[in-house]
């Protein structure tokens, strides 16, 4: 496959990250607007905030609730996600495929892999057995096991896939006795750390959900960043503006629109270049580059150094 093939409008990987309530699985589900899309929905009880918010477009928050399905995940079947995952990979006709979120995933993941005796088989947990209550290797192993089979399953979906992510504090302990260092840390994940290191290098677009309130207006404005803000990280390979302004839209819509001023400016770029191109071989002269035509006087002539001339 050639670099130049690649179609940078086609099935696109997004995590979109940032606090709770500030509108990524809104921003998610927008993308039904597009085609039929399943939310792997790990949150919470039922996405029910979803009725709420697009319940304000009329017609068109009307389609996107009819073009989402979804499943409910948690530590009772965990592993039941896999599978969806497994199925979609062999037969995928969304337009979207969207886990919500990456965060409480991995809890349910530990929580599911903790009912497990060491022979395989699952019990019910019970508070008086501390190996269920606290998680012990095989319980994190389970977590990367199953995050990055699923991530790499994702990469095959012929179709956009959407990850979200609530950003946790944490506490990171470094060195021993005098020497040791604590420091704040921020963390995509519940549990391990190499899955948090893992989930980012998997998607090509990472937005950082913002909140800003405008005094002018009073209101509050939803923005989604398209590049590191501090500790915040984020990143396009679209050239998208820094800024999304997402406020009382529909994110998909801002996201094609901001997508097709790439594309405008960059197709406006070639045309400037090409013409400049055109301009300077206009202004050449031909002969310009060409040796001066030798007659046959002078080359009856024999060259005097001395004298510097034919003679």
């Amino acid at each position: 496959m050639k670099a130049s093939a690649i179609d940078v409008t086609g099935p696109t990987s997004f995590l979109l990250k940032g606090p709770y309530g500030f509108g990524k699985t809104l921003a998610a589900a927008s993308f039904a607007i597009g085609g039929p899309t399943y939310i792997a929905y790990w949150d919470k009880k039922k996405p029910v905030e979803l009725v709420t918010y697009f319940k304000r477009f009329g017609a068109k928050g009307k389609k996107i609730l009819d073009n989402i399905e979804y499943d409910v995940y948690g530590g009772h079947n965990a592993n039941e996600y896999l599978q969806k995952i497994i199925a979609l990979s062999q037969d995928c006709r969304y337009f979207a495929v969207i886990t919500d979120s990456i965060t409480m995933m991995t809890s349910g993941v530990v929580s599911w892999s903790s009912g497990f005796n060491d022979k395989g088989k699952h019990v019910g947990l019970k508070a008086e057995n501390p190996q269920q209550i606290i998680p012990s290797w095989d319980e994190y192993k389970s977590e990367t096991a199953i995050v990055s089979q699923s991530l790499d399953l994702s990469r095959t979906l012929p179709c956009h896939v959407i990850w979200t992510a609530h950003p946790l504090p944490s506490t990171k302990i470094e060195g021993s006795g005098s020497s040791m260092k604590v420091s704040k840390t921020i963390s995509i994940v519940t549990y391990g750390s190499k899955v948090a290191g893992m989930v980012p290098g998997q998607f090509s677009e990472i937005y950082h959900f913002t909140q800003s309130n405008d005094y002018n207006t009073n209101t509050k404005r939803y923005i989604a960043e398209t590049d590191a803000i501090g500790d915040d990280f984020a990143k396009t390979s679209l050239g998208l503006p820094r800024e999304l302004d997402i406020t009382n839209r529909l994110f998909y819509e801002v996201w094609l629109e901001a997508l097709a001023e790439v594309k405008q400016a960059q197709k406006q770029k070639e045309q400037e270049d090409a013409l400049k191109v055109e301009n300077i071989e206009s202004n050449v002269n031909p002969f310009q580059s060409q040796p001066d035509t030798i007659t046959q006087s002078t080359v009856d002539k024999k060259w005097n150094a001395s004298k510097g001339a034919y003679e």
